[in-house]
C-alpha cells in the first residue's frame, strides 16, 4: 500500500540557516526513527537501506529517499520545498511511503498518525536547534562618558551613532548601551530619527505590559473614603508651586491621560460647558501613533459640535480612493488569494498630533485646564458620590499635588493602573502588539511592493507565519510622499501565560521585514516611530468588571475596541457623541454611583460577537492556517458585496449580515468546524453561543425600537428622565448603542 502525507510547517530561522542545518549529512538517515548505522548503509528492522539526500539550494528543494537493498521493506520518499519568509522559513513537506501489504484503512490511519507525530517531534527538535544558533548579531560596545555622550568604538559603522545629541541624558545613554547589542537595527534607526525619547517610552511601555502579564496591580491607587474622612484634606484643592490655576477652581471632570481622553474632554468642555482638567505624565496631546478612519466615521466627530470640517482640513493628511484587504497564498496552496477592495474603510489619514493639538486648543479656549508632566499617584473617592473624588499627582520634582472633581476619567491607555485594579490584574483576552514608522522615499508605482498615494492597505499579509506569528501589515499614505506603516500580529492571552510580547523584538523584525512589504527608493528614510499595545477583552456584557467608585474608563483603558480591527481610535470616535451625551446626563442628574455610570461605555453587541474572528488570526497548526482560512473568508465577503463587507469592517454588522458569513464559510470550507473545535475548545464555543444569543436579543429589541419610531423613543426617555432618571440613562444608552451600530 502507498501512504501519502503532506503538511506545511515553519522553522524559526532565515532560509540560509535552515539550509545549512538541513545540509548536515548526519541529520537525515534517522528521520523516520528506529534506524541504525551499518557502515555506509542504514539498517531498519531486518533490511539494509541506501539513504540518498539531494539538496538543490537554487530551487530550495530537498529530496530524501530510502530504498531497501535487501529484503522487501518499505520504500520512503520525502520532498521538502523551502519558502523564504526572511526571519523564518516555511516548509512544504511531502512524504510517500510504499510498503508491502493490503491497504487496510485502519493500517493507513495508524501509519499516517505515526508519521504526523514523528514529523512534529522532529520539527520541534530542529526549531530548538535553530533558536539556539540564531543569536543576536554582535555589535561594538558603547562607552558612556560622564557627560552622557556615547561613543562608538567602531567609527566606520555609522556616523550617526558616533555621538548622540548634546542633550542626551545619562539615563538615555545607559538605555541605548543596554539595548544596542540585542536590538542593533532598532537602536540605529531610532537614533537616526532623533527618537531617543520614543525609545524610552517603548521600553517603559514594554515593562508595563510585562507587569500586566504577571497580573501585577497596585490596590493602593484607589481608596474609598467613608463619611467625612479627609486623609489629605479631601475637598481642598492643593496646587503645586507656581501653578496658575485659581485657588477657587473646582472641576467637574479630571481626565488622566492626554491621548484619546483629550477628545472626550474637549467635547465635555466645549459642547457641554463642563469644568475640565486634563493631565499627562508627558505632554497633553502628544501622539505616538498615527490614525486613519473613514469620512463617515469622522463626520460623527463633527456632529458633536466640537470641530468643523474646515478645521479638520488641516488635520486630514490624505484621503485615498481605495483600501485593500489581502492575504498571502503560497504557490502550492489549494486556496487562491482573493483581494477585497473597500473604498470607505480607514481611507482618511489623520495627523494624530495635529488633531490632538486642535482639541487641546479647543479645550483651553473653553476654559479647560492642562497640566503637563504630572504622574498619577492615587484617587480617593467618597462613599457619597456627590462629594466627588480627590486625585493625587506628582510633578516632575516628586512634589505631591491634590485636585478635586466630581469624577475622574481614566484615559491612561491599555496599561492604566486603574484598569488593572478594576480587573484585579486579570490579563486581556487578546492583544495586538503594533510597531511601525512614518517613512518617506518608498519606490513609487502600482505594484504590490510600491507606494501608490491613492491606495491604502487595511490588512495585508505577505508571507505565512513568521516566528510563530502571522505578521500583518497596514499602510496608509500621508502628506507628500509619507507612508505610515504598521506591523502587528494577533494573539490570544491565556491565564498564567509566561509568554512575552516584546515591542522591541517586534521593532527589530519590522526593520528587517519592511523591504519585503514596500521597496525603499534611493531617498528612503524613517521620519518617526509609531507603536502601542492594542488590547481587547472578550466583553460578554457592557461592563465586564464593576467600575471603581468615582472613576469612569474612556478610550483604550476600557478595552472595548473591535477585537478584529483593534481600532481604539475608530471605536472612540464612533461612540464619542454617545459617551459624552450620556455622561452629561449623568452629571445633570447626579448619577455618579458605579452602577449608575455603568451604561456609559462604547460597548457594541455586534463587536462583542466579532472576537471569534480574531481567534482565527493566529496559527493553530500549520504555517498557512491564517492565510488559507482568511482567503476563504475574503471570498465570502467579496461575494456578499462591498456594502456588507464595509459594515463588517466598520463595526456596523447587522444580524442579517452575520449568517451569510457563517454559511459561506461552511460551504467553502466544512473543515472550519474541526478548526473551531481545536482553536476555541468547549469553553470558547460556549462563549460564542452565549454571545450569539445576546446579539440576537439586541437585534430583535433594536428592530422593535426602529419600528416604533422616534416618537416612542422621545416619549419613553422623556418620561423616564422625569420620574426615574436612572432608568432614563439606561434607555438612552440602549438607543445610543443601536445608533452607533447603525441599527436604528
Amino acid at each position: 500500500m502507498k501512504i501519502h502525507y503532506r503538511t506545511y510547517l515553519e522553522l524559526p530561522a532565515p532560509r540560509a540557516q535552515v539550509e545549512d542545518l538541513l545540509s548536515d549529512p548526519t541529520l537525515w538517515p534517522d528521520v523516520p526513527g528506529g534506524w541504525e548505522a551499518s557502515g555506509t548503509f542504514w539498517r531498519y528492522g531486518a533490511d539494509l537501506y541506501r539513504v540518498d539526500v539531494r539538496i538543490d539550494n537554487a530551487e530550495g528543494v530537498l529530496r530524501w529517499e530510502a530504498a531497501p537493498i535487501t529484503g522487501h521493506g518499505p520504500r520512503a520518499r520525502m520532498t521538502i520545498t523551502l519558502y523564504d519568509a526572511v526571519i523564518a522559513t516555511n516548509l512544504d513537506l511531502s512524504i510517500v511511503i510504499d510498503t508491502p501489504g493490503i491497504a487496510w484503512p485502519w493500517r493507513q490511519w495508524q501509519i499516517t498518525r505515526a508519521i504526523r507525530e514523528r514529523v512534529e517531534a522532529y520539527r520541534a527538535t530542529l526549531a530548538t536547534e535553530l533558536r539556539r544558533q540564531h543569536m543576536p548579531a554582535s555589535v561594538p560596545t558603547l562607552a558612556i562618558s560622564v557627560t552622557g555622550a556615547v561613543e562608538d568604538e567602531d567609527e566606520d559603522e555609522d556616523d550617526g551613532l558616533l555621538l548622540f545629541a548634546s542633550n542626551t541624558t545619562p539615563t538615555q545613554a545607559a538605555l541605548i548601551a543596554k539595548l544596542r547589542e540585542r536590538y542593533p537595527q532598532t537602536v540605529r534607526h531610532f537614533l537616526a530619527m532623533g527618537a531617543i525619547d520614543h525609545l524610552e517610552r517603548v521600553s517603559r511601555l514594554e515593562t508595563g505590559w510585562g507587569q500586566i502579564m504577571r497580573d501585577a496591580y497596585d490596590p493602593q491607587i484607589h481608596q474609598v473614603v467613608a463619611g467625612g474622612a479627609q486623609p489629605t484634606d479631601l475637598g481642598r484643592v492643593v496646587f503645586g508651586e507656581g501653578s496658575s490655576i485659581p485657588k477657587t477652581a473646582h472641576f467637574d471632570l479630571i481626565y488622566a491621560g492626554g491621548g484619546l481622553g483629550l477628545l472626550h474632554a474637549a467635547v465635555m468642555a466645549v459642547c457641554y460647558g463642563r469644568r475640565v482638567m486634563v493631565f499627562d505624565r508627558s505632554e497633553v496631546g502628544y501622539a505616538h501613533r498615527e490614525w486613519n478612519i473613514s469620512r463617515t466615521e469622522l463626520a460623527l466627530l463633527v456632529e458633536t459640535g466640537v470641530v468643523s470640517w474646515e478645521e479638520l482640513d488641516a488635520v486630514v493628511m490624505r484621503e485615498y480612493r481605495d483600501g485593500l484587504v489581502r492575504f498571502h497564498s503560497w504557490s502550492n496552496s489549494d486556496v487562491p488569494s482573493t483581494d477585497l477592495w473597500l473604498p470607505e474603510v480607514l481611507n482618511v489619514a489623520l495627523d494624530a498630533g495635529a488633531l490632538l493639538r486642535l482639541m487641546r486648543r479647543k479645550l483651553e479656549q473653553a476654559g479647560g485646564t492642562i497640566l503637563n508632566g504630572r504622574i498619577f499617584r492615587a484617587v480617593h473617592a467618597h462613599t457619597d458620590s456627590a462629594q466627588g473624588v480627590e486625585v493625587e499627582l506628582l510633578d516632575l520634582d516628586g512634589v505631591a499635588e491634590h485636585y478635586h472633581a466630581r469624577l475622574l476619567l481614566d484615559g491612561m491607555g491599555s496599561t492604566s493602573p486603574l484598569a488593572l485594579l478594576r480587573h484585579a490584574g486579570r490579563p486581556f483576552a487578546g492583544v495586538c502588539p503594533t510597531v511601525g514608522t512614518v517613512a518617506r522615499g518608498f519606490a513609487q508605482g502600482d505594484g504590490p511592493q510600491e507606494y501608490d498615494p491613492t491606495l491604502g492597505d487595511i490588512l495585508v499579509s505577505i508571507a505565512d507565519s513568521q516566528s510563530g506569528e502571522q505578521m500583518m501589515w497596514e499602510g496608509f499614505p500621508g502628506r507628500d510622499d509619507e507612508l505610515t506603516v504598521y506591523l502587528f500580529y494577533y494573539s490570544a492571552i491565556h491565564r498564567n501565560s509566561t509568554r512575552e510580547y516584546s515591542m522591541l523584538d517586534l521593532f527589530e523584525q519590522y526593520f528587517t521585514l519592511l523591504p519585503t512589504y514596500k521597496r525603499p527608493g534611493p531617498d528612503f528614510h524613517h521620519v518617526k516611530p509609531v507603536y502601542g499595545y492594542i488590547p481587547a477583552r472578550h466583553s460578554l456584557r457592557p461592563v465586564e468588571a464593576p467600575l471603581l467608585r468615582g472613576v469612569l474608563p474612556v478610550g483604550d483603558s476600557a478595552a472595548q475596541q473591535s477585537p478584529l480591527t483593534f481600532c481604539g481610535f475608530g471605536s472612540h470616535v464612533r461612540n464619542l457623541r454617545r459617551t459624552t451625551g450620556l455622561l452629561d446626563y449623568a452629571l445633570r442628574h447626579n448619577l455618579l454611583d458605579p452602577q449608575q455610570l455603568a451604561p456609559i461605555n462604547a460597548f457594541q453587541s455586534n463587536v462583542s460577537l466579532n472576537w471569534i474572528f480574531s481567534r482565527f488570526m493566529e496559527p493553530w497548526s500549520k504555517a498557512d492556517d491564517v492565510n488559507r482560512l482568511q482567503n476563504i473568508f475574503m471570498r465570502v465577503l467579496h461575494e456578499m458585496g462591498v456594502a456588507k463587507a464595509t459594515r463588517f469592517f466598520q463595526d456596523r454588522m447587522r444580524w442579517v449580515d452575520y449568517h451569510p458569513m457563517l454559511l459561506g464559510m461552511l460551504w467553502y470550507n466544512p473543515a472550519i468546524l474541526l478548526a473551531a473545535w481545536k482553536v476555541l475548545g468547549v469553553k470558547g464555543i460556549t462563549q460564542w453561543m452565549g454571545d450569539y444569543v445576546r446579539f440576537s436579543q439586541s437585534a430583535a429589541t433594536a428592530a422593535l425600537a426602529r419600528v416604533a419610531g422616534q416618537g416612542v423613543e422621545q416619549a419613553l426617555t422623556g418620561t423616564a428622565e422625569r420620574f426615574a432618571p436612572t432608568l432614563g440613562l439606561r434607555l438612552r444608552a440602549s438607543y445610543a448603542e443601536w445608533r452607533s451600530m447603525g441599527w436604528v
